[in-house]
């Protein structure tokens, strides 16, 4: 226990799942300690700038919600001014939308930052393993303050990384390795003169790519030449996964074309990001995993399936289940 009694809980991930489930602990009258291994918050709801500030939304492109809880945060988000509608002409073939595509505003990652306001958040803070001890569990791979342990951990990252920290946990490692996540690469790509192919998003026929979206079509985005965002589909994806970034956005242009079925400006900007867990193909199937005793909770979208709401059924669910813990 941490001051006075409070239980010290550590949250890690500051993805969606993470950082809601944060908020939730902090506003019921806790003190959760976020520890995020990368730069920034969000996880794939992520935002890559490039010259001339252009943007790239590299990671979930749109946010759909049918839990009506969901919807609420979404309809707040935007009454705030941190998300808005995404109406985007769509390539010829694709279906209609049917629901309202989210995006946040003016990057993706302004769908969080909200979330994270006033908590104790520790970025570019790696945890590398998950230790019992008599009274609590520690976090190795990070610095802390005199008192290591903590009463709670909530492990919002994806399965394989969670496996990894959680190695000592024998009775959840078999659910674990059961979860399958594919993986994504992305192409952000700056064209020199803008062009239009009669469409902001695409569903590309083929093997190789799966979207393709003009970015600048977004609320909040800044116009000018056009910043493109292209996936490339799961198989390629997993086929040239462990290629150099160089060499797979030099692929990945040269199937531009084909996609567009158009010839294309000159290229003056093109940059691959490797999501190497990006597309759950088989997920737990609850909202998440919880230790024997209860003080380890593992969860995140890869529970539920493979949308963004699905990271919020699963933080909503921790939270929740770490309250019911402490009675808070």
């Amino acid at each position: 226990m941490g001051e006075e009694g409070a239980p010290r809980i550590a949250v890690i991930g500051a993805g969606l799942a993470g950082l809601l489930c944060a908020r939730r602990l902090q506003d019921a009258g806790l003190h959760p300690v976020v520890f995020e291994k990368s730069r920034g918050l969000g996880g794939r709801l992520a935002t890559r700038r490039a010259e001339d500030n252009r943007t790239f939304d590299h990671g979930a492109q749109y946010i759909t919600a049918r839990d009506p809880g969901f919807r609420a945060v979404l309809e707040n988000l935007r009454q705030a001014g941190n998300a808005d509608l995404w109406r985007p002409r769509l390539a010829p073939g694709m279906e209609g939308r049917g629901e309202d595509w989210m995006v946040g505003a003016p990057a993706m990652n302004a769908l969080v930052r909200p979330l994270a306001e006033g908590l104790d958040v520790r970025l570019q803070s790696q945890v590398t393993a998950l230790r019992r001890a008599s009274r609590g569990w520690r976090l190795e791979g990070v610095e802390d303050e005199s008192d290591p342990l903590y009463d709670a951990v909530v492990c919002a990252v994806p399965a394989p990384q969670a496996q990894t920290l959680a190695a000592g946990e024998a009775a959840l490692a078999e659910h674990l390795a059961a979860v399958r996540i594919a993986p994504c690469w992305a192409l952000m790509v700056l064209f020199s003169g803008s062009f239009d192919p009669g469409f902001d998003a695409c569903r590309p026929d083929g093997e190789a790519l799966a979207w393709i979206a003009r970015n600048a079509s977004k609320p909040g985005r800044a116009a000018g030449r056009d910043a493109w965002v292209v996936h490339a589909s799961p198989d390629w994806s997993s086929e040239n996964l462990e290629l150099e970034r160089e060499e797979t956005a030099a692929r990945i242009v040269a199937l531009l074309p084909g996609a567009f079925g158009r010839d294309l400006p000159p290229v003056d900007h093109a940059v691959a990001h490797r999501w190497r867990y990006a597309l759950t193909t088989t997920p737990l199937g609850r909202p998440y995993l919880a230790s024997e005793d209860g003080s380890l909770l593992i969860g995140g979208d890869w529970c539920l399936g493979a949308r963004v709401e699905c990271a919020y059924e699963s933080g909503e669910a921790m939270a929740a289940a770490v309250l019911q813990r402490f009675d808070g």
